[in-house]
C-alpha cells in the first residue's frame, strides 16, 4: 500500500512539472534582437528576382497561382517620396512607390523601460510593408507602382479623419489610385484601391497582397514571433516555420504577423471563401504569406475598386475589439482563456483604484488565497488527524512490515485490513495537496496573463522596472547570470513553508521519507525554472508562499493544536 501512495505522490509531482513545463516551454510561449521590435513582424525576405505575369488562369482551382510567385522586396529597396503622418497615436511613413508604409512609431510605447524617448517602430529593421502586386492580363505593370502624391508631406492629424490619394496612370491608359483614410482616435487604417479603365477594350486584373514575415520562438516568456490568422472565425497561429507550403481556406477574417505586444494586420473585407498560402522561404524563420482577391472584369470607361483595412498597434483587448472583425483573438491568453480572461479583467479592475500592478497583483493573490482558505484548512486538519491515528497503531505497522518483508503483496493485503481496522484511509493525506492543485489552473492562467497583457508591460514595483520581465540588477561575475532577488525570495518562502507542515513519526516511514526529501528539493528546483520568468508571475508566488506560512501557523494553532496535534 505505502507503495501505491508513493506512487499517487509521484505522479502528482510529475504531472504539475509537466503542466507547468508545458506552459512554460512551449506556451510561449512561448518564445533575436529587440524582443519588442516589429521589424521582426514585417520582416521582408531579399533573395528573389522579381517577375510578372502577362496573363492568369481564370480557373478557381489556380486562385493562387500566380500569385506564388509573388516577387521578394527589391535588393536595393528603392523609395520614392515619404510622407509622414501623425495623429495623437502614431507617426506613421508612407512611400509613394508602391504607396508602401515605411515605418510606424507608437506613441504610446517606448521600446525600452530604460529610454523613455524611443518610441517602438513596428517596422523598425524591416522593408516597407503591404505591397500590393496588381496583374492586368495582357500587360506588364510595375511591381512597384510609382505613384505621384500632391499634397504636403508633412500631415498632422490632431482629431477627426483625413484621406490622401496616390495616383498613377499608366501608358496603356489604366488608372492606378491608391487612398488611405486615417483615424485620429484609433489604430486602424482604411486603404483602397481603384483600377481605373479608360482604355478600348475591357480588362481583366486581379490584386495579389503578398507578405514575407519572421517566425521565431525563443521560449520561456520571451518575445516571439508568428503568423496569425482568423479563417472562418478560427484562430490558426503558427509559431513554427512550416516545411512546405500551407494553405488556409475560408473567410479570411484577417491574417498577419504578431510579436508580443504588438501586431500588424490586414483585414481584406471581402466576405467570401478566400485563400491565404503560407510558403517557407530559403531564408530561415522566414515565411511568405500569399493572399489574393478574385480576378475581375473592367469594362472601358469603368473602374474597380477594392477595400481593406490594416492595423498597426497594441495587442490589447480594449483597442481590438472596437476594430471588429473578432481581431481580439489575436490576445494569447493562453490554453486556459476561460480563466485568464477573468484574471485579467479582475487584474485591471483592481488596478484601476490601486494604480500600481505590483500591489494589484499582492491584492488578488491575498483574494486567491482567502478564497482557498477553508479547503486548506479542511486539508491539513484532515491530513492531520490520519497522522495521529496512524502514530496510535504504528508498532502493529512495523511488525507487520517485518513480518512479511519477503511478501511485499502479502505485506499489502495485511496492511488494507489494519487500515481498515483502525478507520483510516492512507490516501486521505493525499488531500493535504489538493489547495495547491486547485491553484496550479490559476497559476498557469495568471502566468499567461502576466506574460502577455501589455498593461504590465514596463510596470514598475519597489526595484523591479518592468512586472512584465525577469528582474535585471547585475549580472554575476565569472558566471554572466543576472542576479535576481525575487526569485530567491520565492523560493525561500516555499521552504520555510513546507519545513513548517507537521509530519509525524508514522509518516517517516521509507516511503514517505522518500516522498519528502523530494519535496524538499521542490523550491530548489523551482527557484531555477522560475529563473527568467516575468517578475510578476514570481511576485505572485512569493507573496503566495508567504501566505501559506501565515496560514500554516493559523492551522496549527487554532485547529490542530486544540485537537491533540
Amino acid at each position: 500500500m505505502a507503495d501505491n501512495k508513493l506512487n499517487y505522490i509521484l505522479f502528482i509531482i510529475l504531472s504539475i512539472g509537466i503542466i507547468l513545463g508545458f506552459s512554460i516551454f512551449f506556451n510561449d510561449p512561448p518564445p533575436r534582437q529587440d524582443s519588442e521590435k516589429m521589424g521582426d513582424v514585417g520582416q521582408l525576405s531579399k533573395s528573389s528576382s522579381p517577375t510578372t505575369t502577362e496573363d492568369f488562369p481564370s480557373d478557381k482551382a489556380d486562385y493562387l497561382k500566380e500569385g506564388l510567385n509573388f516577387p521578394d522586396e527589391p535588393e536595393n529597396l528603392a523609395q520614392g517620396e515619404l510622407i509622414t503622418v501623425q495623429t495623437p497615436l502614431y507617426v506613421g511613413v508612407i512611400d509613394t512607390l508602391g504607396g508602401r508604409v515605411s515605418s510606424w512609431h507608437l506613441k504610446k510605447y517606448r521600446e525600452r523601460v530604460d529610454d523613455g524617448k524611443t518610441l517602438v517602430n513596428l517596422f523598425k529593421g524591416s522593408p516597407p510593408g503591404f505591397s500590393p502586386l496588381l496583374k492586368v492580363s495582357g500587360l506588364r505593370l510595375p511591381e512597384l507602382i510609382p505613384f505621384e502624391f500632391n499634397g504636403k508631406s508633412n500631415i498632422d492629424i490632431r482629431e477627426g479623419t483625413r484621406e490622401i490619394s496616390l495616383y498613377w496612370d499608366s501608358p496603356q491608359g489604366i488608372g492606378v489610385r491608391k487612398t488611405y483614410s486615417f483615424d485620429s482616435s484609433t489604430y486602424v487604417v482604411k486603404q483602397s484601391l481603384e483600377v481605373i479603365n479608360s482604355g478600348t477594350v475591357p480588362l481583366r486584373e486581379r490584386l495579389f497582397i503578398g507578405w514575407h514575415g519572421n517566425i521565431e520562438q525563443k521560449g520561456r516568456g520571451e518575445s516571439s514571433t508568428s503568423f496569425i490568422a482568423l479563417v472562418s472565425n478560427e484562430l490558426e497561429r503558427v509559431e513554427k516555420s512550416p516545411k512546405e507550403a500551407v494553405d488556409y481556406k475560408g473567410v479570411i477574417n484577417w491574417f498577419g504577423y504578431a510579436s508580443k505586444y504588438f501586431m500588424v494586420a490586414l483585414l481584406p473585407n471581402i466576405g467570401a471563401d478566400t485563400v491565404i498560402r503560407l510558403t517557407p522561404t530559403a531564408e530561415r524563420n522566414v515565411v511568405k504569406a500569399v493572399f489574393g482577391y478574385p480576378s475581375d472584369t473592367i469594362p472601358t470607361g469603368k473602374e474597380s475598386i477594392r477595400k481593406w483595412e490594416i492595423y498597426l498597434g497594441p495587442i490589447e483587448p480594449e483597442t481590438l475589439k472596437p476594430v471588429g472583425h473578432n481581431v481580439e483573438q489575436a490576445v494569447n491568453y493562453g490554453w486556459l482563456g476561460f480563466l485568464a480572461k477573468p484574471l485579467l479583467g479582475f487584474l485591471k479592475f483592481l488596478n484601476t483604484y490601486i494604480g500600481n500592478y505590483g500591489i494589484s497583483i499582492i491584492v488578488i493573490t491575498i483574494i486567491i488565497r482567502v478564497l482557498f482558505f477553508p479547503l486548506t484548512v479542511r486539508s491539513m486538519a484532515s491530513m492531520r488527524q490520519m497522522q495521529l491515528k496512524m502514530e496510535k497503531f504504528k508498532p502493529e505497522m512495523d511488525a507487520l512490515k517485518e513480518r512479511y518483508k519477503d511478501d511485499k503483496a502479502k505485506q499489502n493485503a495485511e496492511l488494507m485490513k489494519l487500515y481498515s481496522k483502525h478507520g483510516v484511509n492512507p490516501l486521505s493525506s493525499l488531500g493535504g495537496c489538493m489547495p495547491m492543485l486547485v491553484q496550479i489552473p490559476v497559476f498557469i492562467a495568471l502566468y499567461d496573463v502576466l506574460l502577455h497583457s501589455i498593461d504590465l508591460r514596463h510596470s514598475s514595483f519597489l526595484w523591479i522596472n518592468d512586472l512584465a520581465s525577469p528582474e535585471m540588477l547585475f549580472d554575476i561575475p565569472v558566471l554572466g547570470v543576472p542576479f535576481r532577488i525575487l526569485p530567491l525570495l520565492m523560493g525561500v518562502s516555499w521552504y520555510i513553508s513546507q519545513k513548517m507542515t507537521p509530519m509525524t513519526a508514522a509518516a517517516a516511514s521509507d516511503n514517505m521519507a522518500l516522498q519528502m526529501k523530494m519535496m524538499q528539493f521542490m523550491p530548489i528546483i523551482f527557484t531555477f525554472l522560475f529563473w527568467g520568468l516575468p517578475s510578476g508571475l514570481i511576485l505572485y508566488w512569493t507573496v503566495s508562499n508567504v501566505l501559506s506560512i501565515g496560514q500554516q501557523i493559523y492551522v496549527n494553532r487554532r485547529v490542530i493544536a486544540p485537537k491533540g496535534g
